[in-house]
């Protein structure tokens, strides 16, 4: 079903305004920025720039607004002025959840921190959330800049990111219709196809289960974009740099955001953006490129490019440049939405190992020696619930994605400025104590048991995953609910028909503790791998894995020279486990003290 990808070296970029014509050869031709030391006349004269904007701008600073009658500012925390707190910026995403979380005990449910000139506004509870950005979501919907990510808001290539106008609408609409097509349709049947092959791979190799999460999240959402698993190794080539580029962890001009002022000519940032900038586009283009071709030879599944190819009645409305970036970041976005999930339900499984055990039997009971699929997902509540309460638990993105104030707001009495950038703490929302209860334990009974205040009736139909508040509020929420609901909700059964997972026994589980709640540093969350025992739960669910399921597939090599085009990804030399660039880190070996509620 899938075809191999053949690029040659022909260095030939994809732009916006050469992408009309057949591309036969695509490469990224642009070496980072070297060259820059400490002491060299660039770095000098940008140091000197810094402190005079710096000094200009706090001294411009000291003017009070005049508020109308009636109308406050929000509580704010103290700090210098223009610089605001800029010292207080915790780099990982959860560490920051936990941190401006806590404040809320003294500043209240919705507070103001300025730092850099830019005023963010914290905000705790799921009704503030939901007046601001659903009620109000008009004023609410624009994204902010991202220092690292130079042009990402103005531009076309990031849906999730785009500033709100004509052109996020026309993406948004886009999107909407194609996953309207493919969700009916399971999506394409990837999804499916794709189960049978991870099963076989942890089978087989069970040591890189994280490997073979994030190879099952890239082959299934290729297959959907682009109708060949192979061009998920695109996607693994790319996350990881636009991830840390638009995380607070990522460069320091994301914290030191007055450095988006220097000039391009001394600025390595925005060198070293335009180099990611192409390369992205080059992996999208790529690959709608083939589809074209195949489209034109008649051989092209069915697959998202090819609705807009053939001009599906709502697709025609973009550019091939367009229509690329539209698929292409909605596919990037699902790899790293679904594969935190995936990660936090094997810590989930070693933590509280008597669940998978009441799914396992729902399992049986429903499947027998088939594995579960969307038509089953009526008849499997329990299964559902362990989703729906894996993605509360751990949340892909505990601060969600900003939403910036367009015009001044009044809430509550409470000004609320133009260009504020609000943030909805995620993980606060996923743990109000009246809805979620014992909000730090992982609970699947609480979506099935009528005691608990999450309950909702048919079970044949909850809990599921439409208008979770993981996917986002308002206008700007996620649009592939169905899409990351079919594939978690078929993967996970289809995981626990396959395998017991529970912690390493003796002193294999003294020397890897697992660990609580432990995630890669960036703005999209990831729970850190670690080892565990996986086996098979009989050795006839064993014969039909390695006899009736196809060969794994996997996208990682063992070692770069493995690598056969620019696009393959590979363990580091020395590594067994794929790091994928500081994504998948493994948990460190020592327990550590969490904040008090984490």
């Amino acid at each position: 079903m899938a075809q191999s990808i053949k690029v040659d070296n022909t260095p030939v970029k994809f732009s916006a305004e050469n992408i009309s014509g057949k591309v036969e050869h695509a490469s990224i031709d642009a070496p980072a920025p070297s060259g820059l030391t400490a002491f060299s006349p660039t770095v000098i004269l940008g140091f000197a720039f810094i402190v005079l904007f710096v000094l200009a701008r706090a001294f411009g600073v000291g003017k009070k607004q005049k508020l109308p009658a009636g109308v406050k500012p929000l509580p704010r925390l103290p700090g210098l002025p223009y610089a605001g707190r800029f010292w207080d910026v915790p780099a990982p995403g959860i560490e920051a959840a936990w941190h401006f979380g806590d404040l809320h005990k003294k500043m209240g449910p919705i507070y103001e921190w300025k730092v850099m000139g830019t005023i963010h506004i914290w905000i705790e509870t799921d009704k503030i959330a939901h007046d601001l950005f659903v009620t109000r979501q008009r004023n609410y919907c624009d994204r902010n800049a991202l220092p690292a990510a130079v042009g990402v808001r103005e531009g076309s290539e990031i849906l999730p990111l785009m500033a709100f106008g004509e052109q996020f609408k026309r993406y948004k609409n886009f999107m909407h219709l194609i996953m309207r097509h493919s969700s009916p349709r399971s999506f394409y049947g990837w999804p499916t196809d794709e189960n049978k092959r991870t099963l076989r791979r942890i089978l087989e190799t069970p040591e890189h289960w994280s490997e073979h999460m994030l190879v099952h999240c890239a082959r299934t959402i290729a297959g959907v974009a682009w109708a060949d698993p192979e061009h998920g190794s695109k996607l693994l080539t790319i996350i990881p740099v636009i991830l840390k580029a638009v995380s607070p962890a990522g460069p320091i001009i994301n914290k030191l955001t007055f450095l988006a002022n220097l000039p391009e000519a001394i600025s390595p940032f925005k060198k070293i953006e335009r180099v990611r900038k192409q390369q992205m586009t080059d992996a999208f283009c790529e690959a709608l490129q083939d589809v074209k071709n195949r489209v034109e030879a008649g051989d092209a599944p069915d697959c998202w490019s090819k609705l807009w190819l053939e001009k599906e009645k709502g697709t025609e409305h973009l550019d091939f440049y367009e229509a690329a970036h539209a698929i292409g970041s909605s596919s990037f976005v699902a790899i790293a939405t679904i594969g935190g999930p995936l990660h936090a339900f094997f810590t989930a499984m070693c933590h509280y190992p008597s669940w998978q055990f009441k799914v396992q039997e729902e399992l049986d009971r429903v499947c027998g020696n088939q594995l579960p699929t969307v038509a089953d997902l009526p008849r499997l509540p329990h299964l559902r619930a362990t989703v729906k309460e894996i993605v509360r638990w751990r949340q892909a993105t505990p601060l969600g994605v900003p939403h910036v104030a367009m015009e001044d707001d009044v809430y509550e009495g409470y000004l609320i400025p133009k260009g504020a950038i609000c943030h909805a703490n995620h993980y606060l929302i996923s743990r109000e104590e009246s809805l979620y209860p014992r909000g730090n334990e992982f609970l699947p009974e609480r979506w099935l048991s009528p005691e608990y205040p999450t309950y909702q009736e048919p079970l044949s139909e909850f809990p599921n995953l439409r208008g979770d508040k993981a996917f986002g509020y308002g206008n700007r929420s996620c649009p592939g609910v169905d899409l990351t609901s079919a594939e978690l909700m078929t993967l996970i059964g289809s995981l626990m028909w396959a395998f017991e997972i529970k912690r390493s026994e003796g002193i294999a589980g003294r020397d890897h503790p697992i660990p609580w709640y432990e995630t890669a540093p960036w703005v999209i969350t990831m729970s850190k791998p670690f080892p565990c025992s996986i086996k098979v739960r009989s050795e006839e669910k064993r014969r039909i894995i390695m006899t009736e399921f196809p060969e794994g597939g996997n996208l990682v090599k063992a070692t770069p020279a493995e690598r056969k085009t620019k696009w393959d990804v590979s363990r580091v030399p020395g590594e067994d486990l794929f790091q994928w660039d500081g994504l998948t880190d493994q948990a460190p070996k020592t327990s550590r003290l969490y904040p008090a509620g984490a």
